[in-house]
């Protein structure tokens, strides 16, 4: 058996030839000339390989077949390690060689009911990298089709594979590559791509997923588990922005960056300054690329849009102007979006978590949680009360913000309490969030226009008239949104201790269940 290491990246096919020239790879040795690849995937009628994860192909080349057996393997950044058996192909198949003895047993008994799945076709480039004394890599690109019956979809990737060193070095290779080249980790392997394209499949924004913590993981582990989720959310809708025209990848892209955001807030007493401080600044950094593509989007349709139906000229002209100023604004926006085709920051990330510096963590998770927790509570609590000595759309959103870092870490931490009880009270959490929701998309609407007039694209009237115009119903929902944060914001909360210490958990829990009175 031999253990694949292997990086992969996506690169558009617009500019995968571009890595050729790249000084990296020009100081290596291209090997070959192009090979031409062309692979078929087996599984039983019932896809029982792809439920165990195994991937099973015949790869022809002009001078012989292969046999290749490979099992699935967790991904981060893009970076894995699998297992891999391959033998030479007669024309029946041969799983002798597979050493995994249950792998090979699970094989053999499907032997006589495999079927051709999908098949891909590729051309591949391949270059030997000698990094140093110590450190070797291979590089490929492939660029061809994946097929099944008569779906077809490209592929255009490049493969880093590990041939002396260790993992590490492929990061800081890719690293390198990705700063000057459009390189973004790619989690997902042709034989993944085939079966979706078999099963008529289409990929779907990534949204978060459930806490991965345990309640005897120690808080250094906890931050790196919840750090490598939050990456793989923010890796997969980064791909997805890239590649498709849903606004759903830009805004699950935006939470993923959000949820890091707070995941590092949270840890910040236990962080190194310099993680803390870098990734701080970065995170909300590639956020405001999208950002402003997605705030144009909300204030187009929520804001600019309403007053075009209205019958006033006044009022139609004004938002005509705010309209124009906004298509502006639009095309930056856009522009700078092709910035994230660059992955590099991706893959500095998961270095950063592979070097991290963990001797100042606490010991004692549970304890650190809630004292995070009860922190984020008041520091909602004043935004709140600050909003009510000033409801201004600016002190709305800045307690909205103060919600949305104490939703996430109620999610993040809710395996270390009362489980349902948190996600509870983080589902409330976020109908208050959504409850605030257009305060928040007219203080940014506003922010907008102030500066679309600082530039002369709008006049001050412009501003004025959009402002007056949503100003009524921003006070009435703001109104209402204020009497669903009191109630809110005073219940219990389920990461006190105190309530547990008093039994009161377990007797909020039974008075959930259906009580009947009972006379004997």
């Amino acid at each position: 058996m031999a253990t694949e290491i292997e990086l992969k990246l996506y690169c558009s096919p617009d500019e995968i030839a571009r890595l050729e020239t790249h000084p990296l790879i020009t100081a290596g040795v291209e090997t070959k000339t192009a090979k031409r690849l062309d692979n078929t995937y087996y599984d039983t009628p019932d896809l029982a390989l792809h439920q165990e994860r195994i991937a099973l192909r015949v790869r022809a080349t002009a001078t012989e077949q292969l046999q290749t057996v490979k099992c699935a393997a967790d991904s981060i950044a893009g970076l894995s390690a699998r297992p891999e058996w391959e033998t030479t192909y007669s024309g029946a198949f041969d799983f002798s060689g597979v050493d995994a003895r249950k792998v090979r047993a699970f094989l053999k008994q499907r032997q006589s009911s495999l079927v051709p799945v999908f098949t891909t076709s590729f051309e591949r480039r391949t270059w030997r990298i000698d990094v140093s004394k110590n450190i070797a890599l291979w590089v490929m690109v492939d660029t061809g089709t994946i097929s099944s019956g008569d779906r077809i979809v490209p592929i255009s990737e490049v493969e880093l594979e590990l041939a002396q060193g260790n993992p590490e070095d492929l990061l800081d290779f890719a690293i390198a590559l990705a700063t000057h080249l459009p390189l973004v980790p790619h989690d997902v392997s042709k034989a993944e791509r085939g079966y979706q394209l078999f099963l008529n499949q289409t990929n779907s924004p990534q949204k978060a997923s459930p806490s991965p913590l345990g309640i005897k993981q120690n808080s250094a582990d906890a931050f790196r588990l919840l750090a490598y989720q939050g990456m793989q959310m923010w890796q997969a809708n980064l791909l997805g922005t890239l590649t498709s025209q849903g606004q759903e990848y830009v805004h699950q892209f935006r939470v993923s960056l959000r949820r890091l955001n707070s995941l590092i807030k949270v840890f910040k007493p236990a962080l190194a300054r310099r993680f803390q401080s870098q990734w701080t600044t970065r995170v909300k950094e590639l956020s405001q690329i999208t950002g402003d593509v997605r705030d144009l989007d909300v204030m187009r349709s929520g804001i600019v849009e309403p007053m075009l139906q209205s019958d006033d000229p006044e009022i139609l002209s004004h938002a005509k102007a705010a309209l124009a100023a906004l298509e502006n604004a639009k095309h930056v926006a856009l522009e700078q979006v092709q910035q994230l085709h660059y992955g590099g920051p991706v893959l500095l990330f998961a270095r950063d978590l592979h070097d991290l510096d963990t001797d100042d963590f606490p010991k004692n998770m549970p304890r650190f949680a809630e004292k995070q927790l009860a922190g984020l509570h008041r520091n909602a609590v004043k935004r709140l009360t600050k909003t009510l000595k000033a409801p201004t759309p600016e002190q709305a959103h800045r307690f909205r913000i103060a919600l949305k870092h104490l939703r996430y870490t109620c999610e993040f931490f809710a395996p270390l309490f009362d489980q349902a009880e948190m996600l509870e009270y983080a589902k409330a959490i976020a109908s208050l969030q959504d409850a605030f929701g257009f305060i928040n998309d007219f203080h940014v609407a506003l922010s907008s226009l102030h500066e679309w007039e600082e530039q002369e694209e709008i006049s001050k009237e412009t501003r004025e008239c959009v402002a007056a115009w949503h100003s009524p119903h921003a006070q009435k929902v703001l109104s209402d949104a204020l009497q669903i944060a009191e109630s809110v914001m005073s219940r219990c909360q389920p990461w006190c201790t105190e309530c547990e210490r008093r039994g009161m958990s377990s007797i909020r829990r039974r008075m959930q269940d259906d009580i009947k009175f009972n006379v004997e």
